[in-house]
């Protein structure tokens, strides 16, 4: 497992390219919104809000609004 603690800018949502790869993600968010796109679902996450996801489904994770945003993510990725 690695922990990230990660800064999103408004401007990382310009550009939405889903990934995948092998394991499973963590997201808790300190600051501000964020969206999650998780297969054809999107969340907005605010706050205290947390989402736990496989990592093989296509996800794309950014900025939600006009301000700046903090989480705390877990990426477990197996060897």
């Amino acid at each position: 497992m690695e922990p990230f603690f990660v800064e999103f800018t408004p401007e990382s949502a310009k550009t939405k390219k889903l990934s995948s790869h092998e394991g499973e993600e963590f997201i808790a968010v300190i600051t501000g919104s964020i969206e999650v796109i998780y297969g054809k679902e999107t969340h907005i996450l605010n706050p205290g809000d947390s989402v736990y996801y496989n990592s093989v489904v296509p996800h794309y994770v950014s900025c939600a609004g006009s301000e700046k945003a903090e989480i705390h993510a877990v990426i477990y990725i197996p060897e």
